[in-house]
């Protein structure tokens, strides 16, 4: 059985793991405490936010996973 996730990765997301799968409970919720709690620099955040933009750009796709790998990187 296959199941949609939501994947982000925010700018150099590259450098601290990401791109990762957001949790569906924070989907179109602020997610920059899940940033910082998955390794993400506040510092950059921060930066991103006083910057003439005013956010952390941040790519959003949706990926097809099997229902077995997706218990598996609910676990990471």
């Amino acid at each position: 059985m296959s199941n949609k996730v939501t994947m982000v990765d925010p700018d150099m997301g590259w450098k601290y793991g990401f791109p990762k799968p957001l949790p569906k409970d924070i989907e179109n919720e602020d997610i920059t405490e899940w940033l910082v709690e998955n390794g993400y620099p506040r510092e950059v955040i921060d930066k991103w936010k006083q910057s003439v933009l005013g956010y952390l750009p941040c790519r959003y796709w949706e990926e097809e996973v099997d229902e077995k790998d997706k218990k598996t990187s609910d676990l990471t």
